[in-house]
């Protein structure tokens, strides 16, 4: 059987919004949400969220334009919270090791958020059903997105002489990755994030160890 490819569209903006549509909108967010997650991407209804968060599916579909468009909606969501915590400094700061530890330990509080992870959850799960236009915008507007602007904040430490790499964007990669690592993973198996004797606090130290040693300068 053919997949039917659906083109993904966000509805146009609208050009004024009241406190009561905010309000409404954002409560319909929060309610999807928890609908998503107790039900995956599938099994979760337009219908189902109405009648928890009440009204009509019209006020649904003028602010998200179809399900796909609300899920992604959910994620840019997520993603502008996370931003706003990583808060990826714009410049080249003194204390590299000090942003290094508090950048790496927010991005795998992040990671190991219960309800962040059970999105993460459904979109593995989901993938092959998710309209492709969906998965790439959310890599392009999230991960994709944080590695760019932590990438711009290691090449101007690079520049002012406290790292030494070609790639920036693989360096950033390198960084996160080691980060997330075996406590995401241990997570998305049901286990604790890590094993007797483990902290989050040793994790990112041993990670900051690994990368400032591979990374630093010469001079």
């Amino acid at each position: 059987m053919l997949k039917t490819k659906v083109k993904l569209k966000r509805p146009a903006p609208q050009p004024r919004r009241t406190e009561r549509g905010e309000q409404r909108r954002l409560a319909l967010l929060k309610t999807a949400q928890q609908v998503f997650l107790e039900r995956g991407y599938e099994g979760a209804s337009i219908e189902e969220i109405m009648r928890r968060v009440g009204g009509s599916k019209a006020s649904l579909y003028s602010y998200f334009g179809s399900k796909e468009g609300l899920f992604f909606e959910i994620l840019v969501a997520q993603t502008e919270a996370f931003m706003q915590e990583l808060r990826i400094p714009e410049t080249a700061d003194d204390d590299l090791e000090k942003t290094l530890r508090r950048i790496g330990t927010t991005f795998l509080k992040v990671m190991l958020d219960e309800q962040r992870r059970g999105l993460f959850r459904i979109m593995i799960a989901e993938t092959s059903r998710l309209p492709p236009e969906l998965i790439q915008r959310f890599f392009d507007f999230g991960p994709h997105r944080g590695r760019k602007a932590f990438s711009r904040y290691l090449t101007l430490q690079r520049d002012a002489g406290r790292l030494r790499f070609d790639d920036g964007q693989r360096a950033a990669s390198q960084f996160f990755e080691l980060i997330k690592g075996q406590p995401h993973t241990r997570t998305l198996l049901g286990l604790a994030p890590f094993a007797e004797g483990g902290s989050l606090e040793q994790h990112v130290s041993d990670v900051i160890h690994l990368f400032l040693h591979g990374y630093a300068s010469r001079s």
